[in-house]
């Protein structure tokens, strides 16, 4: 047996030797970091690489018997998040938790990188060699795996780029049906299977590709008994061990819907010169930097967005033609370019794209297959999955190719020429690898916090934006202590409940600054309690990130209990601080601030008019920030006799623009500045009716106007209709009023978030049947509008039912009644009326 294992070393030494080499220097300088300890260091700076290194530090609690595999409420504390839907890569989660032992975590990750490509090259070597029967082509193919998978995918996250158990599953699988053996058979099944561990994604390319294969393989097979003996060993072997990673999902069906769903609704496209273009290679890339518009003959333009998602490669394409030009045998070329065409056009998305025009007229097949088979394609989120698919027929037919050229060469012009092909496909798809440096005074707060007194320490890591999630996660690995916030792509309507309910994270999850004034003292001070029964310590504000800018003013007069310039760290019960001395964080807004007639909304507004009197900037900004919950403040002075807006939320050229888009504006003014007739000249308040008027004894005004689309009360009325849904979204009040036969609902709504939601207006009669029924989408909107045609329905007495729901995803939203407490799960009853 050794002297076996040295024969076939041997004979594979070129391989074993040029491959991790092609690794190394492609990948540089991943490898030379590998022992520079002295900071932490990533070969690329991606929001999921942060996941994978959270993965590792959950499977060491696991395996500790610390904590669930499935579950956990180290994130999105204290409700906690099921990670059945996790992405988990199990063997590199495992890899990572035995080499962080011995080497820091991120020259753990980078290590694997390079194990990964290396991987992925030899597997496809042993697909290749089996095809052609040679020693050194089949390199070739295996730089181009090992070239070709991280780079034009876009991503160098592990469920991306391994996928060297795809050409391994087809090597075994093509040598079952060729050799007529089903120990091949079975181990096809188990590569296919333990895929199921590494990426759901990989593991649904296999089965596509095996289903091509298993159809093009039938044509001259399929009335032999072998064929459907070893393919039934293939699906029942794999079956049975993917079933251990799919049963967890299946049973936690209170997800299951929502899971499948995620991206049912998204319609995308990949531009064709993906395949052609790689923007970011320095070789290829200058070549292709502009290019001439077809419809003007003085204009050039440059190409719309880098391409880096799909490259195939010049030298590949070459290769492929010399395959169609010179092989003898072309029949055995149709397996590999049904395979590469199928899963090329599947990557170009559901309609055409070209140099960044989008013919959304010209369907493609991916938008037919996700319509016909939603379960499967309508779950792959992204078209880069798609290339997991084409390197393998990519890689096989160019060594066709290669073959076809160099047959009854010479062996040593055959060892040149393959390895000069080699060079050139790995200048084709090189990409510098800049990499990233985690400064060690941005983790520094991790020391202090282990100092605070305060045990058990829970966090809210701030702020929220995209990618900080996950950046949050790799945090935990650092500390242990559990945090309100975490990330997962499935559930993320699970996991966001907590933050959605309590008003202080709701706002900074909206990157809202949030207060403590008068209007909001109340909702302040109960928020500020949960967190602090459910046991929230400090607040890490990391100022270094992208989003802080938005929300820091919320601490303005709260001093940090650490702060090195890029971390600050709060305690959360110093938020009390942000209730004193409310009267001098807001002149000339105290009594505003007070008023029962406040209502914050994403189209209302504040405008203040004090001609004598301009606010100073730096104070301006901060009031900007205290009414963040309002669509804009706007401030008016006479500057030399001419009109002046300071504006913050958004910024206005004159008066008509801030009133154009307003449905609610609080006016604000002093009754000893500004006379009636010089209050005229500033606004133009036509569409408008003023609803309220509250006067101070120092001359203080507040005014209300309302746009005359709406009622008064919908806005000033005490005994109001409000709802609290369970995702945030706040019904205020809710007005009804019939006109002979029509009936116009008027909504106040507030907290909508970004994904659309619609309403469903349903008319049921006496008998408990559905009569009419109208759906319409909110809309980002402080007040709503509907109108309904009762005039067919027959007399009698009806009932109106009330259903919020997801536009995206179609689920529909449950709440409570505020005033009854009253709960329901789908529709609200709203009125009864009788119609004559």
């Amino acid at each position: 047996m050794p002297t076996r294992l040295l024969s076939s070393l041997r004979n594979n030494l070129p391989v074993l030797l040029i491959v991790p080499l092609v690794v190394i220097v492609t990948t540089w300088p991943t490898f030379p970091r590998l022992f520079d300890g002295d900071e932490f260091w990533l070969h690329i700076w991606q929001k999921d690489q942060w996941l994978k290194i959270w993965d590792a530090w959950h499977f060491e609690r696991v395996l500790a018997g610390q904590a669930q595999l499935y579950y956990t409420d180290a994130i999105a504390h204290p409700l906690g998040q099921s990670l059945t839907y996790r992405a988990f890569i199990f063997p590199h989660a495992l890899f990572m938790v035995a080499l962080s032992a011995i080497i820091p975590v991120d020259d753990a990750y980078n290590l694997l990188f390079l194990l990964i490509l290396c991987f992925n090259g030899f597997c496809g070597y042993a697909l290749i060699k089996h095809l052609i029967k040679d020693k050194w082509i089949p390199l070739f193919g295996a730089v181009v795996f090992a070239v070709a998978t991280p780079f034009p995918s876009g991503s160098t996250v592990p469920d991306v780029i391994m996928i060297g158990t795809l050409p391994l599953t087809i090597y075994f699988l093509h040598r079952s049906m060729t050799e007529k053996r089903k120990r091949f058979a079975g181990l096809a099944g188990i590569c296919a299977g333990i895929t199921a561990f590494i990426s759901v994604y990989v593991l649904g390319i296999i089965l596509l590709s095996v289903g091509i294969i298993a159809l093009i393989m039938s044509l001259p097979l399929w009335r032999k008994q072998f064929f459907w003996r070893n393919l039934l060993i293939f699906f029942v072997v794999c079956a049975l061990i993917s079933l251990l990673r799919f049963y967890p999902m299946l049973a936690d069906r209170a997800d299951l819907r929502f899971a499948l769903e995620v991206y049912k609704e998204m319609n995308r496209s990949n531009d064709v010169l993906e395949y052609f273009v790689l923007s970011n290679n320095p070789f290829i890339g200058e070549l292709f930097g502009s290019t001439p518009d077809p419809s003007d003959d003085n204009q050039v333009y440059t190409i719309r967005k880098y391409y880096k998602d799909a490259y195939l490669g010049y030298s590949n394409l070459i290769l492929m033609a010399c395959a169609f030009l010179f092989l003898s045998r072309r029949r055995r070329l149709l397996l590999w370019i049904a395979l590469l065409v199928f899963f090329a056009t599947l990557g170009l998305g559901s309609f055409l794209t070209l140099n960044g025009i989008e013919y959304t007229n010209i369907l493609l097949p991916e938008r037919f297959l996700r319509d016909w088979f939603p379960a499967l394609f309508g779950n792959i989120g992204s078209q880069k999955y798609y290339q997991m698919g084409v390197i393998t027929p990519l890689a096989v037919l160019s060594c066709y190719g290669l073959a076809a050229l160099l047959k009854s060469k010479p062996i040593r012009a055959r060892r040149l020429v393959v390895l000069f092909c080699a060079l050139l496909v790995c200048l084709e798809f090189y990409l510098p690898l800049l990499g990233q440096t985690l400064e060690r005074n941005k983790t520094a707060y991790v020391t202090w916090l282990r100092s605070e007194p305060d045990y058990p320490i829970k966090l809210i890591n701030l702020p929220y934006e995209d990618g900080t999630p996950q950046y949050f996660q790799y945090l935990q690995t650092l500390t242990g202590y559990p945090q309100a916030n975490g990330f997962s792509s499935r559930q993320e309507h699970s996991t966001r409940h907590y933050i959605l309910g309590n008003s202080l994270l709701h706002s900074w999850d909206e990157s809202r600054n949030i207060h403590c004034l008068p209007h909001n003292e109340q909702s302040f001070a109960a928020a500020l309690d949960q967190l602090l029964a459910d046991g929230f310590t400090h607040i890490v504000m990391h100022k270094w990130l992208y989003g802080d800018q938005f929300i820091i003013q919320s601490f303005k007069n709260i001093p940090p209990a650490y702060d090195n310039g890029h971390v600050s760290v709060y305690r959360v019960r110093d938020l009390r601080l942000s209730c004193q001395n409310q009267a001098a964080q807001l002149p000339r807004f105290i009594h505003f601030a007070q008023s029962s007639m406040a209502a914050p909304g994403s189209r209302s507004a504040i405008l203040s008019i004090h001609p004598d009197q301009p606010i100073d900037p730096d104070l301006f900004e901060y009031l900007g920030s205290l009414f963040s919950d309002w669509r804009s403040l706007v401030h008016l002075y006479l500057d030399n006799g001419e009109l002046v807006m300071q504006s913050a939320g958004a910024r206005y050229p004159d008066m008509d623009a801030f009133t154009k888009d307003k449905q609610v504006v609080h006016l604000l003014y002093d009754l000893f500045e500004v006379e009636t007739d010089l209050l005229n000249s500033y606004l133009n308040f036509d569409e408008f009716i003023l609803c309220q008027r509250d006067a101070n004894d120092d001359g203080a005004v507040i005014e209300l106007y309302v746009n005359r689309t709406f009622s008064c009360e919908l806005v000033t009325s005490a005994d109001r209709f409000t709802v609290q849904y369970d995702n945030g979204i706040r019904l205020e009040n809710l007005e009804i009023q019939t006109d002979q036969d029509v009936m116009d609902f008027q909504f106040m709504w507030s907290n909508l978030p970004d994904e659309a939601h619609s309403v469903s207006i349903q008319v049921f009669d006496a008998t408990g049947e559905k009569a009419l029924g109208q759906d319409s989408v909110i809309g980002h909107v402080t007040l709503d509008g509907r109108h309904l045609d009762i005039s067919d329905l027959e007399p009698g007495k009806y009932q109106i039912k009330l259903i919020a729901y997801s536009f995206v995803t179609g689920k529909t939203v449950a709440g409570v009644v505020t005033a009854t407490g009253a709960r329901f799960d789908r529709a609200l009853v709203i009125a009864n009326f009788n119609h004559s």
